[in-house]
């Protein structure tokens, strides 16, 4: 066996190894400290929606694990879409949500994701008619990471819809929300 021979037999099981792979965050499920952060304001006729949901400018949505691939965030929609809908199911769930509800306007102002350390950083800006000036939320949600991207990278993708869950915790028990709806 020639030098390229062996050389190809060592490489060609090594270049299978790097191959990509997709970590797929699976569909967002309610949040009960959501609900019940969100029932009282229901409960006072309050009614809300989110009209829009942006992303910033130099906000990455589309996250990568290492070297191993991407994470998809959204189950096949985009990160903005995936949050947009979980806040409306959250809205739903608590009695909150009306297409004549007050209109937010949320803009992700930062997202990010560490697998070496094990943290998902969210961060927005909430908006509306009644508080044009809006307020900001920042979420910060640590989750149990690996050594390998193997595990790392599923890791992250499961931990993805806690961290939403926390993200919109935030934008519903900060004192603002209230006067934003």
């Amino acid at each position: 066996m020639n030098a390229l021979s062996k050389l190809a037999v060592i490489a060609l099981p090594l270049l299978m190894l790097t191959a990509c792979d997709t970590s797929v965050t699976p569909s967002y499920q309610t949040s009960p400290q959501n609900t019940i952060a969100l029932q009282p304001v229901a409960a006072s006729g309050k009614r809300a929606k989110v009209h829009a949901f942006r992303v910033a400018e130099g906000v990455n949505t589309e996250p990568t694990c290492r070297l191993a691939g991407p994470i998809d965030v959204g189950g096949g929609q985009s990160a903005a879409q995936a949050l947009q809908d979980a806040i409306t199911a959250e809205f739903l769930a608590a009695g909150l949500y009306s297409d004549r509800g007050t209109p937010l306007t949320i803009t992700l102002t930062d997202m990010k994701v560490d697998t070496l350390s094990g943290y998902w950083i969210l961060a927005a800006k909430v908006q509306s008619s009644k508080l044009p000036q809006g307020y900001v939320v920042t979420t910060r949600h640590d989750y149990k990471t690996s050594f390998s991207a193997y595990s790392a990278c599923p890791n992250a993708a499961l931990a993805f819809n806690r961290a939403a869950a926390a993200f919109i915790n935030q934008i519903v028990t900060d004192p603002a929300f209230r006067s934003a709806i």
